[in-house]
């Protein structure tokens, strides 16, 4: 026979003190993994992304901690001021934002843009620029958007930097004449130099004419995911957020906007510099944009020691010599 419970001799589970502390713990607790969650992925986009307008405008190396980037920097304002007598101070107007940038006549009638990597102001590039100038350049060094003296709030793998340097193309090409141009982009600066190829070939002006790349990234989302494994971190959801965030807020698509989607589409000589010590750009990655690369003169060069961006900084001599080979072969 079954015997049923009366009223008195049932307590609901909603109303059993452990329960409804174990649900006030777990939510509470749920709410503040979301919370830490959301403050970790803005402290992420911010870092990588962001400089607040509110930051001061400088140009100094940005971080003084790397005793390899600081000498690189150093070595190259210490190339600049021999040269300070042949600078132009440049300014444009860009998408309401104050732009600038350093033109070094030397005297030739081809001009190299050398284009630095994120975080970094165009005092940087001078550390790239002699093999340029041996070889007959005249040196153009940009603060893109969101860098050095220049405005700006996000900062976007090269996608809208590269209309940046279209515009200072075009400046030097129309007030001093230059009709022949090479590009070296370190690391983002390589995407920012792929996309502003694409840009003056899609308008019909055929004026960049070679271009250097250091550490290019095949796609962003790669980059990042590597600094993600460096840290021991998944990139999903993080990542995927940071990205989100970026479509939103500057208007890219990091996903589909990639260096290895215009390869195919290049037709000027391309050398694609690495180091096999590159934690960020891998050598499987680099082979992809190489095969990728529409051009007939390409040349794909990996040095034995460096890590990302830092190549020439360990076999100067060596790094020059593969640029001098490149740039005399062009012809």
């Amino acid at each position: 026979m079954i015997q049923l419970l009366s009223n008195s001799d049932y307590t609901p589970l909603i109303q059993n003190p452990w329960i409804i502390t174990a649900i006030v713990v777990g939510g509470f607790l749920l709410l503040c993994s979301i919370a830490l969650f959301f403050v970790i992925f803005n402290v992420v986009f911010h870092f990588t992304m962001y400089r607040s307008p509110k930051k001061a405008r400088t140009r100094e190396c940005t971080n003084l901690k790397d005793e390899s980037q600081m000498r690189m920097f150093e070595e190259g304002i210490k190339w600049r001021e021999e040269r300070k007598d042949k600078i132009e101070e440049l300014h444009i107007k860009l998408d309401k934002l104050n732009l600038y940038a350093e033109y070094m006549d030397l005297g030739f009638d081809k001009c190299a843009v050398i284009l630095q990597g994120r975080t970094e102001s165009l005092l940087y590039s001078y550390y790239f620029a002699d093999v340029y100038a041996k070889n007959g350049y005249n040196i153009l060094t940009i603060d893109v958007r969101a860098h050095g003296l220049s405005d700006g709030k996000y900062v976007t793998a090269g996608i809208k930097e590269s209309d940046d340097i279209v515009a200072w193309i075009k400046l030097i090409n129309e007030k001093h004449n230059i009709n022949d141009f090479a590009v070296h982009g370190i690391c983002t600066g390589g995407a920012a130099a792929v996309y502003s190829y694409i840009k003056l070939k899609n308008e019909g002006k055929n004026l960049v004419k070679a271009i250097v790349t250091d550490g290019l990234f095949k796609t962003y989302f790669d980059l990042f995911k590597n600094h993600f494994k460096q840290y021991k971190k998944r990139p999903f959801p993080m990542l995927y957020m940071v990205f989100l965030k970026a479509f939103v807020k500057a208007k890219v698509r990091l996903f589909t906007e990639t260096p290895y989607k215009y390869m195919p589409e290049f037709e000027v000589p391309f050398l694609l510099i690495y180091s096999k010590e590159d934690l960020f750009c891998k050598p499987d990655k680099a082979q992809d944009l190489f095969d990728a690369c529409g051009s007939v003169n390409k040349e794909l060069k990996f040095f034995p020691e460096g890590r990302h961006s830092h190549v020439r900084a360990v076999q100067e001599e060596d790094y020059d010599a593969a640029i001098d080979a490149f740039l005399k072969g062009i012809f």
